[in-house]
Formats: structure tokens, sequence, C-alpha cells
């Protein structure tokens, strides 16, 4: 826990000198680890901030806090093995009341899409969906759920997983990098440490309002 608030201090205050320190490293590869993981993994965790978390760690590689190519190996597993157990949730568990229920919790219009990227794009929908928020995290369910063949899956999963986390990450690199940047760093961090901790708190409270409103209708 003080590993924790001292990460959070240290990103608040910008002190990327601090976040050199070895532990401190490791535990920022576990914690991005493990919410690439869990975003990628498991529908009720799908309001995780995977995007803007790719977009902060590029941003840290650029200041020289983490190694640039080490983690993007270990994210673009993450997201990899978070995505297979997404696709084994659809395939072993997905006529299961919970995991029917988890699928009820998002709204509609992410099924519908997922099912439109289906039916256009085949396999490569795979490649869609890594870009877009819950659809990434459904659309694996949805296609072990279908019965989908496991190699060309894993084949599509891993490509992707690696592509998706490249971009982002170079995205914040380059932006890190900026004369806008350096010059409202202040802000734009202000906004990358907000931004996912907003966006974790809606998505939140919605699933836990889908929940309740679920089970109040059947009472």
């Amino acid at each position: 826990m003080d590993i924790l608030k001292f990460l959070s201090r240290a990103l608040w205050q910008h002190n990327y000198t601090a976040l050199t320190d070895p532990s401190l490293v490791l535990s920022l590869y576990v914690i991005f680890f493990c919410i690439l993981f869990l975003e990628n993994a498991l529908l009720p965790t799908s309001f995780l901030p995977g995007d803007s978390l790719l977009v902060l760690v590029g941003i840290l590689v650029a200041k020289g806090v983490i190694n640039g190519v080490l983690i993007l190996c270990i994210l673009t597993i993450a997201a990899a093995l978070g995505c297979w157990v997404s696709y084994v949730q659809g395939k072993w568990l997905g006529h299961t009341l919970i995991v029917q229920k988890w699928l009820l919790c998002l709204p509609l219009h992410y099924h519908q899409r997922v099912e439109r990227l289906f039916q256009q794009y085949g396999m490569s929908a795979l490649l869609i969906s890594r870009f877009i928020a819950f659809v990434r995290t459904l659309l694996p369910t949805i296609a072990g759920l279908s019965s989908l063949d496991n190699i060309k899956f894993q084949l599509f999963n891993w490509t992707s997983a690696f592509l998706w986390v490249l971009v982002l990450i170079m995205v914040g690199f380059l932006f890190g990098q900026t004369p806008i940047f350096i010059y409202y760093e202040p802000q734009f961090m202000l906004c990358l440490i907000l931004l996912p901790m907003g966006l974790m708190l809606c998505g939140l409270v919605s699933v836990l309002y889908c929940l309740c409103s679920k089970n109040l209708s059947k009472k």
C-alpha cells in the first residue's frame, strides 16, 4: 500500500527520478501488467483504462523511467493472455449463468458493434476491436461462444495485442517529446492520471448499477 501511495505521489508531482528506483519500476511493471490483463480478460473489469494507460506508459518511456522494449514485451503478453482468458471464458463458461449475466451488463450497442465487426471483417475483427474499449473484451468472449478455432484465434490475438500495445506506447512516447507536452506537462500529466481514474469509477458504477437493477427486476 505504501508503494502505491509513493507511486501516485511521484506521478502526481512528476518526480521521474524517484520512479527510476528499481523496486518502484518493478511495481510499475506489475501494476501495468495486472491492469491490462484484467481489462482484456474479464467482462466485469472491461472498464479498466487500457488505452490511456498505454499512452502514459509511452510518456514514461520517453522520460527514461522504464525500458521501452521490456515494457512492450510485458504488456503484449498481458493483453494477449487476457484476451485468451476472455476467449476461454466464452468457450467453456459461455452458457453459465454468471457469464450470461456479465454479457447482459454491457450495453446493447456494444453487442451490436461486435456482431457487425464479425460479419464485415471475420477474424480481422480481432485486430480492429483492440482499439475499441469494451469491444476488445467482449469480442473474444463472443468468439469463444461461436467455437472459433483456437489456432486462428491465437494468431490474430497475439498479432493484435502487439500492434495495439506498440501503437499506443509510440503515441505516448512521441507525444511526450513534443514542445506542447513539455510546456503543458503538469496539465497533461494531471489529465492522464485523472482520466483513467474517472473512467474506472464510471465503469464500476455502471456495472454495479446493472447488477443491482437486474437483481431488483427479478424480485
